[in-house]
């Protein structure tokens, strides 16, 4: 049975032993020096935090998160949000994006609920704990 992969360079389907992509060029896998093969870094994935925009860090995400979760919901939608394990720049999986985007589209709806409600205490509460998880994460 043949196994198609997913480009790293335009993402567009091939041949998972493709050594480079038909369609872009982009190379797939890169020689080590030992003779091992390494897969190469997807394009567009800062190597270094420090090259990471600031309303993509954790510490932006987490601040921005507890006090407008809509906010958050919209980097959310529009791309990675990065965080950095010891010294590797890490992407927090599509989980992580998914809470985030119902918990600040459910933050909309209870702006339209009275102050003090169920409502408003549960998404607080989600806020709170997904918060909690996304400062943990390693």
């Amino acid at each position: 049975m043949t196994t198609f992969v997913h480009c790293r360079g335009c993402g567009a389907q091939i041949h998972e032993t493709a050594p480079t992509c038909p369609k872009c060029g982009a190379p797939q896998v890169v020689a080590a020096a030992t003779g091992a093969t390494v897969a190469a870094p997807l394009v567009g994935t800062p190597s270094a935090y420090s090259q990471v925009p600031w309303y993509r860090r954790r510490w932006f995400l987490i601040t921005s998160f507890l006090t407008i979760p809509a906010v958050t919901g919209l980097i959310a939608l529009t791309g990675p949000m990065l965080y950095d394990a010891k010294g590797v720049v890490r992407t927090f999986p599509k989980n992580f994006k998914t809470g985030i985007i119902i918990t600040s589209v459910y933050y909309l709806y209870t702006l339209t609920t009275p102050i003090g409600s169920t409502q408003q205490i549960l998404c607080f509460l989600m806020t709170l704990v997904i918060s909690l998880v996304m400062g943990f994460k390693r």
